[in-house]
């Protein structure tokens, strides 16, 4: 999800008032005739842009007025070939599960069995946050508003390196808050994980089976799944791809990280296709109902588009952005409101958003990774459905994108760098609170540091002194750091910290061995 600033919640929903109050009234929903005019130039849209941003394949799919008014396929499921994308094919929707997520809490919620002002300690007794008073008073809806005063992503490296759902919620017991509890917006993963534990306790069912019987089933996505091996195989499932160095690239089949969404699967692990994704959207544009069947009460559905946590406010254009229950509250100038979210699993894409007002919206899938061109197309196609005059919203991101392409979190090395220690020196085992132990050892090629359950390796360079960078030697791009070795005043190597988990146990690694 896109990174954003924040706002006192009195102070924005105050603001709220103020832009419906002005804005100009919306035009009549577009049907028949002036409906396929605006489907058409959408897609002319979507189409010049996908070969733009150099996405192999997409499928979009609209909803206008409960009817789906479009599905249409473009392009191709792997680059340089793979078949024609259709509505069928399946693709990865990465975040956009976390709203399953809230789903399903929400009709716990229908049946009594809990509530959103419920303490989650009462319904998961092993939860724990660094901070006691937090944990105590961390309620069920916190779960889902993107306000726990952790870092933004925290502990999410865990979901790479091979770390059980289990073992990430347990982690949180050691990572330590950047702000206070539900005074600022950071986008979080694990807290949904504890969402569908709660869920699981309650019925007796894994969050795949809670997928199955309370939403897919009942909807007829029969094309939805929460698999363990990866994105679905067959001959109209999608392939993955990440952009690199500007480059669109084919990922193998045997990709190592294609798994790590899935391990994070209440917050990102849904794999579907646009026509199933238009019953889900349906679902939400009728406040809980589809065909006359009811899955959720309106007033608990309501309750998870309301905004909750303040993310952005621009005076000058009249933006308004909240975060509610695993959805995105976003209001601009433009006479409308948008209820949106993304997803993004490094390797696939996809961007569901609907205006309530006008029940219409449209979900998009694509098979590149790292890129944010639905999140624009959806604007774009807003405007376009209210009758406005939308800007160029994929032409001025793609060239922010551009402007990015080769840049490294990785500094570069001094021209005139001092030198490590024997490099046998700091091998050893070491241990933090959240990743437990690191191996560190010498190999014919130099320092290598081993993590996780997976046992990822990790080449260390040497940078200056005691200092090294570290780079996953399957996926360089996904997982690299920057290591500080410390020493004691006998110059014995005793410790390393890892820059940017400074809040993930300290971000020190303390030797053991």
């Amino acid at each position: 999800m896109s990174r954003r600033s924040h706002r006192c919640l009195s102070a924005l929903l105050g603001l709220l008032a103020v832009l419906v109050f002005i804005a100009p009234a919306l035009a009549a929903p577009p049907s028949g005739e002036a409906l396929q005019k605006v489907l058409a130039r959408f897609e002319a849209y979507a189409e010049k842009n996908r070969q733009a941003f150099g996405v192999p394949g997409m499928a979009i799919a609209v909803v206008a007025g409960d009817k789906v008014a479009y599905v249409k396929g473009l392009g191709t499921t792997a680059l340089g070939g793979g078949r024609p994308v259709d509505g069928d094919t399946i693709f990865q929707v990465g975040s956009t599960s976390k709203a399953f997520t809230a789903a399903l809490v929400a009709m716990l919620a229908d049946e009594k069995k809990l509530s959103w002002d419920d303490q989650v300690i009462k319904h998961h007794p092993s939860f724990l946050m660094s901070d006691p008073w937090v944990t105590r008073e961390f309620l069920i809806k916190d779960l889902m508003a993107q306000h726990t005063g952790l870092p933004p992503h925290a502990g999410e490296m865990e979901a790479f390196l091979g770390y059980s759902r289990e073992q990430m919620i347990a982690s949180l017991e050691f990572i330590t808050p950047v702000t206070s509890f539900r005074s600022a917006f950071a986008y979080q993963n694990i807290p949904f994980l504890v969402s569908a534990a709660v869920a699981s306790r309650h019925t007796g069912l894994s969050y795949g089976e809670l997928l199955s019987q309370k939403i897919f089933g009942p909807l007829g996505m029969s094309r939805s799944s929460l698999p363990q091996a990866g994105v679905a195989t067959g001959d109209n499932a999608t392939r993955l791809h990440q952009r690199i160095d500007g480059k669109t690239v084919l990922l193998p089949a045997d990709w190592p990280y294609a798994s790590w969404v899935y391990v994070f699967g209440p917050a990102g692990g849904i794999n579907s296709s646009a026509k199933d994704m238009t019953q889900w959207l349906r679902l939400h544009i009728n406040r809980g109902e589809v065909d006359g069947k009811r899955l959720i009460s309106q007033a608990n559905v309501d309750f998870l588009h309301t905004p909750a946590t303040p993310v952005k406010a621009d005076l000058a254009t009249g933006q308004l952005m909240q975060y509610c229950q695993a959805w995105v509250y976003e209001r601009h100038g433009a006479p409308y409101t948008m209820v949106w979210h993304n997803g993004d699993t490094t390797a696939n894409h996809a961007m569901i958003a609907f205006m309530p007002g006008q029940k219409a919206g449209l979900v998009m899938l694509s098979n590149l990774g790292g890129v944010d061109m639905l999140d624009e197309l959806a604007r774009y196609f807003c405007d376009l459905y209210n009758g406005l005059e939308p800007k160029d919203y994929c032409g001025l991101y793609l060239a922010k994108l551009k402007k990015a392409d080769g840049e490294s979190e990785i500094p570069p090395r001094p021209k005139k760098p001092q030198p490590s220690l024997p490099l046998e020196r700091y091998v050893g085992t070491y241990f933090n609170s959240v990743y437990k132990n690191v191996q560190v050892q010498l190999t014919p090629q130099g320092l290598e540091m081993v993590m996780g359950p997976n046992k990822a390796r990790l080449i260390l360079t040497h940078w200056d002194r005691g200092q090294f960078t570290a780079q996953d030697t399957a996926e360089p791009k996904i997982i690299q750091c920057f290591l500080s070795f410390g020493t004691d005043p006998a110059g014995k190597v005793v410790d390393f910290r890892i820059l940017g988990l400074e809040h993930e146990g300290g971000g020190l690694f303390t030797r053991v061995k």
